[in-house]
């Protein structure tokens, strides 16, 4: 009898090594495949981040071409390339340039002059060329945009086609009345790496930013 219950207890004990061993097993396995999963959405997550992030830095790259001037004297907001000069050139000076009221935007192969209207008693204003002397009606004319606006303005041209120089200037005055918009190219093909239809084209992109703001 008593060997009888011991065998049965040995056995029972044996039952229940057993279950506490898959138990166990089942256990770690479970966690293993838990921290996997946590892993793997861990490195899904990094990934996502690390992705979202290059976005972000390529928009920025691409953003950065070009830089938003606000005027809070005239009131107005153009865009221009990182690449180019801003300056004020108001006499007397501007005590900001936000508050300039004769900017000018430049390279070596373009410049635009954005200044206050002149008004009819001093047509000439202090910011912009007077042409005095100059038949402006017979000079050539340039089409573009500004302020969502398609604008003809009469200009001024020379050049030296053997030489590979030109210069132009041209001016409007958009509708709204604040400001008066002169623009111009000096370009010599020979020895730089811009056309002067390359200067003229970003001139105008520069000019089609330009709108009114408060």
């Amino acid at each position: 009898m008593n060997k009888k219950i011991i065998f049965l207890v040995a056995v029972v004990c044996a039952f229940v090594l057993v279950g506490a061993g898959v138990a166990i097993e089942r256990y770690w396995s479970g966690k293993n495949k838990s921290e996997k999963a946590s892993s793997t959405q861990t490195a899904t997550a990094t990934v996502t981040k690390t992705q979202s992030a290059a976005a972000k830095a390529s928009a920025t790259a691409t953003s950065t071409g070009l830089k938003t001037y606000k005027n809070y004297t005239i009131k107005y907001l153009i865009e221009y390339p990182a690449e180019a000069t801003v300056e004020d050139m108001s006499d007397p000076k501007a005590d900001a340039i936000e508050n300039s009221t004769c900017l000018k935007i430049s390279t070596d192969n373009y410049y635009i002059l954005i200044g206050k209207k002149p008004s009819e008693s001093d047509e000439a204003g202090l910011c912009f060329r007077t042409g005095v002397g100059a038949d402006w009606s017979n000079g050539p004319t340039d089409t573009l945009a500004a302020a969502g606006m398609e604008y003809t303005a009469n200009g001024m041209h020379t050049e030296a086609a053997s030489a590979g120089y030109y210069q132009d200037f041209f001016s409007i005055s958009p509708v709204n009345g604040r400001v008066k918009i002169e623009y111009g190219t000096s370009v010599n093909e020979k020895y730089t790496s811009a056309t002067k239809d390359q200067a003229k084209s970003q001139v105008h992109k520069i000019i089609a930013s330009y709108s009114p703001a408060e």
